[in-house]
């Protein structure tokens, strides 16, 4: 989505992939020891497997002392394999690697626990997954702009036919955390029900794909931008405003049951 000539800037859910790069995301410019933040390559088979020994083993929260030997052992490959997986896969910087010890220690960057997370939604669309997805997610405060992308006309009218339903303007965030991060990727995975972008007063709105869904009593939806950076915010719009609705403050703590 573009900047207005007023500076005023889109929610996450309803901005240009390019524009959130540029504008918006914090992590399209951090930079650190595993260089700048983007989609991993496409791993083989036992780099998965070496990042789930080194998490098994308590790296992915912190690190821990192993040896490539130690690892070796963990996963069947002599000490030398065990190595080269170690530096292949601090070269993808999916591992980090604390040399200031006498031993080494290793953990999974946070790239890294992303592809375990990745498995892990693949096992629930196997195992778990049917027509709903529950997630949990704690409330948290926007950027208080939803309104104004809420009032607009080209959101309103395929909201009208495709949810059913005129949102409130404004959308509610939630912070997912932990095993429930996994389930953001099934619904990125999705079709989900397409809202399409369009332009008005010489601004471009960009796309978005919706997912009908409940919170508590209240119908609602999950609306998420059709090309972003990954995040761990979920925003919700509904007919109803759901923190009045349901008595939420930032911190609380709500379940969403998503329909598929």
């Amino acid at each position: 989505m573009q900047r207005s000539s007023t500076g005023s800037r889109p929610p996450a859910c309803l901005v240009r992939s390019s524009d959130r790069a540029a504008i918006w995301s914090p992590r399209a410019s951090r930079k650190g020891i595993n260089g700048p933040w983007s989609c991993p390559r496409p791993l083989k088979p036992y780099h998965v497997e070496t990042l789930k020994a080194i998490a098994l083993l308590g790296g992915i929260k912190e690190y821990v002392s192993l040896s490539s030997r130690e690892l070796g052992k963990t996963i069947g490959v002599s000490q030398q394999s065990a190595s080269q997986r170690i530096l292949e896969l601090i070269r993808e910087g999916m591992v980090l690697r604390d040399l200031a010890t006498r031993r080494q220690r290793i953990r999974l960057s946070s790239k890294g626990a992303d592809v375990l997370r990745r498995e892990y939604a693949d096992y629930q669309r196997i195992f778990e997954v049917k027509e709903t997805l529950t997630i949990a997610g704690v409330v948290a405060s926007g950027l208080g702009e939803g309104a104004f992308y809420m009032r607009q006309k080209g959101y309103k009218d395929q909201f009208r036919k495709k949810l059913w339903f005129e949102p409130y303007e404004g959308t509610l965030n939630l912070k997912i955390q932990g095993a429930d991060l996994a389930k953001l990727e099934i619904l990125r995975d999705n079709a989900g029900i397409e809202i399409s972008g369009f332009e008005a007063g010489g601004r471009t709105f960009g796309g978005a794909k919706c997912f009908l869904a409940t919170m508590g009593h209240l119908d609602c939806a999950v609306i998420m931008p059709i090309r972003s950076h990954h995040t761990e915010v979920l925003e919700v719009i509904s007919k109803h405003y759901l923190r009045g609705g349901l008595s939420l403050k930032d911190g609380d703590v709500v379940e969403l049951i998503v329909t598929l």
